[in-house]
């Protein structure tokens, strides 16, 4: 990383809350597809660089759990999602923990690895179909069309369409976060 990841010793009154978010709970559960508390009790992956801002981390916080733990859309549908914007945005850390989340989701190894080349998985329900076509098109363009946005509403509910386009906005963030602060997954060399 850019920065020093801050020891918990050395934590501020502001910051210790926000650590403390990512040690218990459903981040931290042994089930957890990935950890962002590393083996030496620092921070890793995105909240390595919140805990930097604590304002502005715990907002993201309770974002960040809405994206995902509280949408509307199967996992199976979000991770597909996550992991298109990944690939878009080359973020290492992104993909070390999506792809973990993506097959406990139930993503086949196959399914993962189409999605890298940005290729549809074979046999994905409709809303899964739909939410590749429609993260393809935003991060293509930006925006979906008036036809486009009436298929994926009348696929995902206008809610569900919400909830997708907060999903592919938010780990967009997530990445350039990780990029600039040049945060990589516990795995890279």
């Amino acid at each position: 990383m850019r920065v020093d990841a801050i020891d918990p010793a050395d934590m501020t009154d502001e910051q210790r809350p926000l650590y403390e978010r990512y040690t218990t709970g459903p981040r931290a559960a042994p089930d957890s597809p990935f950890l962002l508390v590393g083996p030496d009790g620092r921070l890793q992956g995105p909240p390595a660089v919140w805990i930097l801002s604590p304002t502005f981390g715990q907002a993201l916080v309770h974002i960040g759990g809405a994206v995902r733990f509280g949408s509307r859309l199967p996992a199976r549908a979000c991770e597909i999602a996550i992991l298109l914007v990944g690939h878009r945005h080359r973020s290492a850390f992104e993909l070390y923990a999506h792809r973990r989340a993506g097959a406990a989701a139930g993503l086949t190894e196959a399914d993962i690895a189409g999605l890298a080349d940005a290729r549809e998985p074979a046999g994905m329900s409709d809303v899964e179909s739909c939410v590749f076509r429609t993260t393809r098109r935003i991060l293509d363009r930006g925006t979906l069309d008036d036809g486009e946005f009436r298929d994926a509403a009348g696929v995902l509910g206008e809610a569900g369409l919400f909830e997708l386009v907060t999903i592919i906005g938010y780990y967009t963030m997530v990445a350039m976060q990780l990029a600039v602060f040049d945060v990589q997954p516990p795995e890279a060399p």
